[in-house]
């Protein structure tokens, strides 16, 4: 399935997803890696297109990289 976002698309982030600081100019994992698992579901907006099978979004005060197909478009 082919997923696309754009900058500053509202996005529905579910309880229990995980976020990832991940760069995505580079398509590699920082080191060492900060991880954020959702409690509830939120909302989130896009900062940067889909790049890598990730979505760039920004949530709760910091930028953070998400599997496209784990958010969905509000």
């Amino acid at each position: 399935m082919n997923f696309r976002y754009q900058i500053g698309d509202l996005v529905h982030v579910p309880q229990a997803v995980t976020l990832v600081d991940r760069s995505l100019e580079n398509d590699q994992l920082l080191v060492p890696m900060r991880w954020l698992q959702t409690e509830a579901p939120r909302l989130a907006i896009v900062t940067a297109p889909t790049a890598g099978g990730y979505v760039q979004v920004y949530y709760e005060g910091d930028n953070w990289s998400v599997k496209n197909e784990s958010v969905y478009k509000v």
